[in-house]
């Protein structure tokens, strides 16, 4: 007894002294995205641990314990930039078409690549024993036919994607489209959906749903029969899932019902501040910014050369109405001669530890979830300008909660977007609220990649974390919804209301009986 339980305490003890051997795939075609996984892997690698990797770039920095395999040239997004005059014209289906095009398209081009091609090669050749597959699931889906390859191992899910239904499906947690808008960006923080909001939530769950089980899903097994000869079906790979890990945080997000094998890690990019350039740091710090300064920038899949001339010269022209100092992210060069002298554009810049620090007044934002999630982090308030997904989400989130504003790309005018812009470097409730926010983000036992990390090794010491397996995923779905139960009761009741009326009706007869035979004998 003496040895089983020594030897149950060694399988929970923490990993520091055992390094685990992690297969890390991130192939999502999303520079953002990217930043988001690898600080996992990053973590991983401070823990001692190693990871081999397919990425789309290439790391910051080498490391010992790290074997990249990078997807060499531009990834999809790069390739089919986003039409910001027409993408807000897509309805359900067009939105639905749109999404899982670039799921297939980009998982092709990964396929496809040379990079693929030498993991393969250098899976079967050095045969390494991995402890856990870490995989960037949703919307990649075929390539968690690695895992075949590497032995089936235990996994890990992550998403940047906040919350996709997909993950509860995967997870076995219930999904209630009247709590969580679909591909919305979390609950309301107790606040019910409205009316109109529970019919939209429906709408959306119904017509993704009938798609991705339809339609999709049997696509991506034709893809892992098609590249991972003699793996099994999708279906039976998701089983070796042990935990996913996603993109929220109830502070940002709200309360939401999960299981405990789906682990809130949001905001795992958002870190204490590197120290910035010396260009940059004058130009924005207290001495020549005396109003202080706002920070524009579309993230990495919008670009902001993209806006068409007359919104660009409309921004513009409301930034040389203000007093503060205008630091904007700007990828192309045709903007430099007509720059106002308080705005500063640059084709790369350092977010998040320029959101750090303590000048700023304003970040100008598309609204994407890693954007929001570090203004949230350095408690910076938002003018939103969203385009498509979960910008729109957000967006309307941040107006929810008070810490945003929100103009509309195709009808913003100058004076619209020069009265939000003032209004949020003015009004301090947008800058108290966000400060509600940052405080209940950063108010955690551990930072969120070190709970991301944590499970990972948890995943490997237990050998796929059979305790936090949801019994959901035993039930077919009409017994998850009792639907059984009901069909059984139904049939109860209606046998027995059956029964009652032969009863009745044998009684009725017989009573008639007696008064015809009374009658005849009188």
């Amino acid at each position: 007894m003496l040895l089983v339980a020594l030897a149950a305490l060694a399988a929970l003890a923490p990993s520091g002294a055992s390094p685990l051997n992690v297969m890390f795939v991130s192939t999502m075609s999303s520079p953002s995205h990217y930043i988001w996984v690898s600080s996992l892997a990053e973590e991983l690698l401070r823990r001692g641990h190693h990871v081999t990797e397919l990425v789309i770039k290439p790391p910051a920095t080498p490391h010992p314990n790290r074997t990249s395999f990078v997807i060499s040239g531009k990834i999809y997004a790069e390739t089919m930039p986003v039409d910001l005059e027409t993408v807000y014209e897509c309805n359900l289906f067009e939105e639905i078409q749109m999404l899982y095009e670039f799921s297939r398209d980009s998982t092709n081009i990964v396929f496809e690549s040379k990079a693929f091609a030498d993991l393969l090669k250098h899976l079967k050749q050095k045969k390494p024993d991995f402890d856990v597959f870490v995989l960037d699931f949703p919307m990649q889906e075929a390539f968690i036919g690695l895992n075949y390859v590497i032995g089936r191992k235990p996994m890990v899910a992550m998403t940047a994607y906040n919350l996709p239904v997909e993950v509860l499906t995967l997870m076995g947690s219930p999904y209630f489209p009247s709590l969580l808008p679909y591909s919305g960006v979390g609950a309301h923080g107790g606040d019910p959906l409205t009316f109109t909001e529970r019919l939209y939530s429906v709408c959306r769950w119904i017509g993704f749903t009938t798609y991705i089980n339809w339609v999709y899903r049997p696509d991506v097994d034709k893809m892992i029969a098609e590249t991972f000869p003699g793996a099994p079906p999708l279906a039976e790979l998701e089983k070796d899932v042990a935990i996913s890990l996603v993109n929220t945080n109830p502070a940002l997000h709200g309360a939401m019902p999960l299981v405990p094998s789906i682990v809130e890690v949001g905001g795992i990019q958002a870190r204490p501040p590197k120290p910035l350039p010396a260009d940059i740091l004058e130009w924005i710090n207290e001495k020549a910014a005396p109003y202080g300064f706002v920070f524009m920038s579309f993230g990495t899949n919008v670009r902001a050369a993209s806006l068409n001339k007359g919104s660009r010269d409309a921004i513009l022209r409301a930034f040389a109405r203000i007093k503060q100092r205008v630091l904007w992210k700007y990828e192309d060069d045709d903007i430099l001669d007509k720059l106002p002298p308080n705005v500063r554009v640059s084709k790369w810049l350092p977010q998040n530890d320029i959101l750090a620090h303590p000048n700023i007044r304003c970040f100008v934002s598309h609204n994407g979830g890693l954007s929001t999630q570090e203004a949230s982090y350095h408690g910076v308030p938002i003018l939103g300008m969203p385009f498509f997904a979960d910008q729109l989400g957000y967006a309307k989130k941040g107006e929810r909660i008070g810490i945003s504003r929100t103009v509309i790309y195709r009808t913003a005018t100058e004076e619209a977007f020069y009265e939000a812009l003032t209004d949020v470097i003015n009004n301090p409730k947008y800058r108290a609220n966000m400060k509600v926010v940052q405080n209940a983000v950063r108010d955690q036992k551990e930072t969120p990649v070190e709970r991301a990390a944590w499970y990972v090794e948890m995943v490997a010491r237990t050998g796929g974390a059979p305790h936090l397996r949801s019994p959901a995923l035993r039930l077919r779905w009409y017994e998850v919804w009792m639907l059984d139960i009901l069909a059984a009761a139904a049939l109860a009741v209606g046998l027995a209301l059956w029964l009652v009326r032969r009863l009745l009706g044998a009684l009725c007869s017989s009573g008639g009986a007696r008064r015809r035979t009374k009658a005849k004998a009188h």
